[in-house]
Order: structure tokens, then sequence, then C-alpha cells
């Protein structure tokens, strides 16, 4: 499996990645406006403004696939500043998402590893990232060795509420 930065040409492909693994991650877990709400489409619009340029020499984003040995892409993870205090300096790990046939087999730790040296070189030495407080992944993150971070932070969809919990790396040098 080789992990490279994705480009604007991986778009479409990972987009229908995502689609497939965000339903395949919240059926069940979270209600069906919020499992619907993620098509290809929209994941296009979000890696197309996201890789959008920022000002010249800041960090803004970045963007890893997973690709097979066949050249087919089976999943991503992106990232950046923490997106509601970018001004503090802290790292957030946006998604992770892999195929399901393709979980279980080290394809996330590569991509988590990505991000953490993206950080490190954009000079974040923190991170965080939400999950689903319902998620079945929580246990990945745990063993990353993320801390749960105490309270929650709730999402409305529609009429569904959706509660999300924080993992926090305070010192990613050491991880």
């Amino acid at each position: 499996m080789r992990i490279r930065p994705g480009t604007t040409d991986d778009i479409d492909e990972i987009s229908r990645v995502y689609e497939e693994a965000w339903k395949a991650t919240y059926q069940g877990v979270a209600p069906e406006p919020f499992v619907k709400g993620m098509t290809a489409g929209a994941a296009a619009q979000i890696f197309r403004d996201s890789l959008q340029p920022g000002p010249v020499g800041e960090f803004k984003y970045f963007f890893y696939v997973a690709q097979s040995p066949s050249g087919r892409l089976v999943g991503f993870c992106d990232g950046g500043k923490e997106r509601s205090h970018p001004e503090n300096g802290v790292g957030e790990l946006y998604a992770i998402y892999i195929l399901p046939e393709f979980q279980k087999k080290g394809i996330g730790k590569m991509l988590f590893e990505a991000a953490v040296e993206s950080l490190l070189l954009a000079g974040m030495r923190s991170m965080v990232v939400w999950v689903l407080s319902e998620s079945h992944y929580r246990k990945f993150y745990e063993e990353m060795g993320g801390k749960l971070e105490p309270g929650v932070k709730t999402l409305q969809v529609g009429a569904h509420r959706i509660d999300l919990v924080a993992y926090r790396w305070p010192d990613l040098s050491h991880h």
C-alpha cells in the first residue's frame, strides 16, 4: 500500500471512496440524514475548497491518499489547523476514511502517521480529532495514543442531535 499526497487529480475517485466509507461508518450509528448527507458531489466540493491555496508560506491543509498496488484509491486522511481555533497553532485530523474491505490492514495507521508528520513539519506540536461518541472507531484513536477530552460537541442535523468527543495528542513529537 502506498501513502502519498493527494492532488486535485484524485478528487473524483477519492470522493467516491469518501461517500462509500462514510455510509459504511455511520450506518446504524448516526441518524439517516447524517448518513445520506455525504455524497461524492459534496465530498468533491469539500476537497476542491480545501485544496485552494492559502496565503503564501502559510500551512493550510494536508490530504493523503492510500493507493493499492493496482493503483486504486482505497482511503484518505486530511486535516490542517484546528478548525474551531486556528489561531492556537494546534493541528486537527479532520478525517480518516478507508473502504471497508481494506480496513484492519494497517492503512489507518499509515495515514495517521502521515498526518502527524505533516503537522510536525508545519510546526504544530499537538493535535485533536473529533469522533462521533457512538463510533466503533474510537478505539483506533485510543490505540494511536489519543487522550479522551472531557465534554462533548453537539451537531444538529435536522431534528437529530449528534454528539462528538475529542481525542487529543498534547505532544506529537513523542508519538
